[in-house]
């Protein structure tokens, strides 16, 4: 198992269209989108599973599939062999962006 990242999305997972909707607020959602865009900012925030302990995070699954790989921190990642991308799986549809995942649960 990675250290880097989790295997799978979570049933909570905010990318997962079937997670339940409003389990965070729009201000998380306002926080995170850093985290999806390309600023070139270095280094570039992750956006952690919510299951992580705090100390020991882990890239969350359900954004490495959808926007990940636009993340620098990411690739940089990969490229060190911190985790295999190939090993990232979903069962269920997510959403297809960062901005449509937030909208969908609340943030505008």
């Amino acid at each position: 198992m990675s250290n880097f990242a989790v295997q799978h999305p979570c049933k909570e997972c905010p990318w997962r269209k079937k997670s339940p909707i409003g389990q965070f607020s729009p201000q998380r959602y306002a926080a995170l989108a850093e985290t999806a865009n390309r600023s070139g900012s270095f280094p570039q925030p992750i956006f952690a599973c919510h299951m992580s302990k705090e100390g020991g995070e882990k890239a969350c699954a359900g954004f490495l599939l959808v926007v990940g790989y636009d993340n620098i921190a990411v690739r940089l990642a990969a490229m060190q062999r911190r985790f295999v991308m190939g090993d990232i799986k979903a069962d269920d549809e997510l959403y297809a962006s960062y901005a449509e995942m937030a909208k969908a649960n609340g943030w505008p």
